[in-house]
């Protein structure tokens, strides 16, 4: 599978996932309160830090092998399976206390819950690297999104038989073991052959994964510590309140680095492998991500009240100040994502990690201390954290790729031209009503409208590589119209 098909197969998987994802985020927002999302996000984020602990043993290090054989394969699984136990173990030994210090009786069964999903997960994981090292992203796509409607069906409805924050705990136990039978259906190796113990590969399996885990683990400190603190000192509401800010304002990022970031690896490494131009892949990538990426953000910016109130509803007004502020500083964020899959492809597991620890470290210091001061204060934050990783990031890949800066100007010059007639049109509009984001849905549909208006000139005028992209998908689309016009004749009239 070529580059551009799997980020095509990755984009189209993002996407599902995001309207699946969008509609729980919608409907369970208008069945629990903010302080049952609170609760949510404390005991899966305490499950999360946890088990990143897997990521040392990850079988991700399969993508990276020259080649392969069923000594690796069992390798990955009998690590996988050794530490889950380990964890599952540490943690409900400690569940009690840490019920008893967030005064939350059900932490301990909730936490068993999210365990169990790790169990399932010892199956689905290696074969899912597989199937990412040989790019099949087609067959990926389609057990995930399978899986991901079941853990959607079963939280939904056990939200609206007022299950509550469970809810979460039994969806997420139910993808997990859907994902692992659809896996052991479509892997290109027996199950017989896989759950054999082995540990003939590990110094392969240990040598990726030691900086692999050390990076994950931090990055999911980052994510859910200040989070955590946040829950101690002030509230389980306020919570569930920037959880769900961040939520809305990670829709461009779900939409366009999580299909990136899905591929970037195992097609980075083929790169790698076959000995092509990984420095302007790199910076064409940057480009890429920036066109799209910085318009969405900012768009995102402008309509935060109305989108708060289509997502989440109108009780999650408070919501729409914080998405405000976190899309306005994500537009510092697009060449962070980008560092560690090209790092982790040409082999430099020790720089990926120490990138990953000098952003992470230093944000999770800026949000600890800002969360003392609550919501907004962290929110704020952002704006410092980001654009320090951002430059700790570009300093790494220029370190092992050499670009020269009027290099990386040139490449992420032409989004700055798009990203400006994209937001051209919305920003007029919003001068007309007087700068008042409270917009309705008609005017919310316009300013979406009028920056797609301005995008594709944009790209035009810049001449942004990205519009080959768009003629491609386009000149797709018009050979696929007589296939159309014969199974759907309405369409010719």
């Amino acid at each position: 599978m070529t580059a551009r098909r799997a980020f095509i197969m990755s984009s189209v998987e993002q996407y599902l996932a995001i309207v699946i994802n969008v509609a729980v985020v919608a409907t369970m927002a208008r069945l629990l309160t903010t302080d049952g999302i609170g609760h949510m996000v404390t005991g899966i984020g305490i499950g999360a830090v946890a088990l990143s602990i897997r990521e040392f043993a990850t079988p991700e290090f399969l993508i990276q092998k020259q080649t392969i054989d069923v000594k690796d394969i069992r390798t990955a699984f009998t690590l996988l399976a050794g530490i889950t136990v380990f964890v599952t173990a540490c943690v409900m030994a400690a569940a009690g206390w840490i019920a008893r210090f967030y005064d939350f009786p059900e932490l301990p069964f909730f936490l068993f819950l999210v365990l169990m999903s790790a169990f399932a997960e010892i199956l689905s994981l290696p074969i899912i690297a597989i199937m990412r090292r040989d790019m099949a992203f087609g067959r990926l796509a389609n057990i995930r999104t399978v899986s991901l409607v079941i853990s959607a069906i079963v939280t939904m409805l056990l939200g609206y038989l007022d299950v509550g924050y469970m809810s979460y705990a039994w969806g997420m136990l139910a993808g997990a073991i859907s994902l692992a039978m659809l896996a052991v259906v479509v892997s290109p190796y027996p199950l017989s052959t896989i759950c054999r113990p082995s540990l003939a590969s590990l110094d392969a399996a240990i040598a990726f994964g030691r900086y692999k885990g050390a990076s994950q683990l931090i990055d999911r400190i980052y994510e859910t510590v200040p989070q955590l603190l946040l829950g101690k000192i002030i509230s389980m509401s306020s919570v569930g309140l920037y959880n769900r800010a961040n939520t809305v304002c990670g829709i461009p990022d779900r939409i366009i680095m999580s299909a990136f970031y899905a591929m970037a690896f195992p097609a980075l490494s083929a790169s790698v492998r076959e000995g092509r131009n990984i420095r302007q892949a790199y910076l064409q990538t940057l480009a890429y991500i920036s066109c799209l990426y910085w318009p969405g953000v900012l768009l995102i910016a402008v309509t935060s009240e109305p989108i708060v109130n289509l997502v989440l509803g109108p009780q999650w007004h408070e919501a729409g100040h914080l998405v405000h502020i976190l899309s306005l500083a994500a537009v510092f964020w697009f060449a962070v994502i980008v560092t560690n899959p090209l790092l982790l492809a040409l082999g430099e597991n020790r720089d990926a990690f120490l990138s990953s620890l000098f952003c992470r470290c230093i944000a999770t210091i800026l949000l600890c201390i800002a969360s003392v001061y609550g919501v907004t204060a962290m929110a704020l934050s952002q704006f410092v954290s980001l654009p320090i990783q951002m430059i700790i990031s570009l300093a790494f890949a220029k370190r092992h790729l050499g670009f020269t800066l009027s290099e990386l100007w040139l490449a992420i010059m032409p989004s700055v031209v798009v990203t400006a007639f994209t937001m051209a049109g919305p920003l007029a509009l919003l001068a007309f009503h007087g700068w008042d984001m409270d917009m309705g849905l008609i005017t919310l549909g316009v300013t979406f409208l009028l920056a797609l208006a301005g995008w594709l000139p944009g790209l035009v005028l810049a001449q942004h590589p990205f519009l080959d992209e768009v003629r491609f998908i386009a000149l797709r689309l018009l050979g696929a119209m007589p296939w159309l016009r014969r199974h759907f004749p309405a369409l010719g009239a």
